[in-house]
C-alpha cells in the first residue's frame, strides 16, 4: 500500500501555532519496497517510522520520497509523521476518516503543535487550536509563490529564540489579523490579507536572525499583485499569495542566487490518502 499527505504552510503571519495551508507538495510512504529508484528506506528514526511505530503499525519497514525539503518551514515532518500514523491505522483495520483523525492526534503531539499535522491530515486552510481543528475551503484562483534558500531552520532553535512574554498590544494586533484571516478565507474575499498577515509576535524576531530571507520577504511585500505574504512555518522559506494568473509572473521575479529555489503551489484539498492499495479512499 502506498499513502501520501502533503506538506504545509503554517503560521501565516499572525495565526503562530494555530493558522496552516497544506500545500501540493506530497509526501508518498509504503509499506513494501516499489520498484521506483526515488523511494528511499525509512529508518528507525525517521518521523514517519516513529509514527508509524506510535499508531501502531504492523509493517516492519517502510519507504517514503517526496520534493518537500527538509528544514525549510513547509511541513515535511508533520507530513512524514501524519502519513506513517495514517499507514499504520490503515494496516489495523480503520477506515480512511477514522485513520485520518488518529494520524492526525499523534503526529500533532509528536509535533508539539498541531497546525502543520492539521494541514496535512485534512488538506485545505485548518485552525487548530485547544485539540479542535477546524476546516475550511480556501478560495480558488490563487496559488502561493515560495522561495527557500539553500540553508536550513532548526524549528526548535528558532522557537527557542522568541520572547517568552509580548506586549498587550502587540498580542491584540496578531489576534485580530488571525480573525481576519479566517473571515477572508470563510468568505472568498482574498483583499484583506495583505493586512491580515501582518505579525508581531515571531517574523520580526526570525527575520532579523536571517537578513538574506528579510530581502525576498520585503521585495515580495513590495508587489502590488501579492494578496499575502508570511514566514512559511518557522522559516526559512517565504510564501506569497497570488492570484493563479499572475503567480508565475511573481515568481519569475524573484532574483535566486546560488542555491535558492522558487515553487509556484496549489493548495492541497484532501489531506491525507491513499494512492495505491486495497482500500478505497
Amino acid at each position: 500500500m502506498i499513502v501520501t499527505a502533503p506538506g504545509s504552510s503554517a503560521n501565516l503571519g499572525p495565526g503562530f501555532d494555530c493558522l496552516a495551508l497544506a500545500v501540493e507538495l506530497p509526501l508518498l510512504l509504503s509499506d513494501t519496497e516499489p520498484a521506483e529508484k526515488a523511494f528511499h528506506r525509512a529508518e528507525p528514526n525517521h518521523p514517519a517510522s516513529v509514527a508509524h511505530a506510535a499508531a501502531d503499525g504492523s509493517a516492519e519497514t517502510l519507504w517514503w520520497r517526496s520534493p518537500i525539503p527538509p528544514g525549510r518551514g513547509l511541513g515535511f515532518s508533520g507530513a512524514a509523521r501524519v502519513a506513517g500514523a495514517f499507514m499504520a491505522r490503515l494496516e489495523r483495520g480503520d477506515d480512511v476518516v477514522d485513520a485520518r483523525d488518529r494520524a492526525f492526534a499523534v503526529a500533532a503531539e509528536l509535533e508539539g503543535h498541531a497546525e502543520n499535522a492539521a494541514a496535512s491530515a485534512y488538506g485545505d486552510f485548518v485552525v487548530a487550536s485547544a485539540g479542535h481543528v477546524g476546516r475550511l475551503r480556501f478560495p480558488e484562483g490563487a496559488d502561493l509563490v515560495v522561495w527557500s534558500p539553500p540553508s536550513s531552520t532548526s524549528t526548535v532553535a528558532s522557537r527557542r529564540s522568541l520572547p517568552a512574554r509580548v506586549p498587550l498590544d502587540d498580542a491584540v494586533a496578531n489576534v485580530g489579523a488571525a480573525a481576519a484571516w479566517v473571515a477572508a478565507v470563510a468568505t472568498g474575499d482574498l483583499r484583506g490579507l495583505r493586512a491580515a498577515s501582518a505579525d508581531r509576535l515571531h517574523q520580526p524576531t526570525r527575520l532579523e536572525a536571517r537578513p538574506d530571507v528579510a530581502v525576498v520577504f520585503a521585495e515580495l511585500s513590495a508587489r502590488a499583485d501579492v494578496h499575502a505574504v508570511w514566514l512559511s512555518g518557522s522559516g526559512p522559506s517565504v510564501a506569497a499569495l497570488a492570484d493563479s494568473t499572475l503567480a508565475p509572473v511573481v515568481a519569475a521575479s524573484v532574483a535566486l542566487a546560488d542555491g535558492c529555489s522558487v515553487r509556484v503551489l496549489g493548495v492541497d484539498r484532501v489531506g491525507a490518502r491513499i494512492v495505491d492499495g486495497p482500500l478505497e479512499t
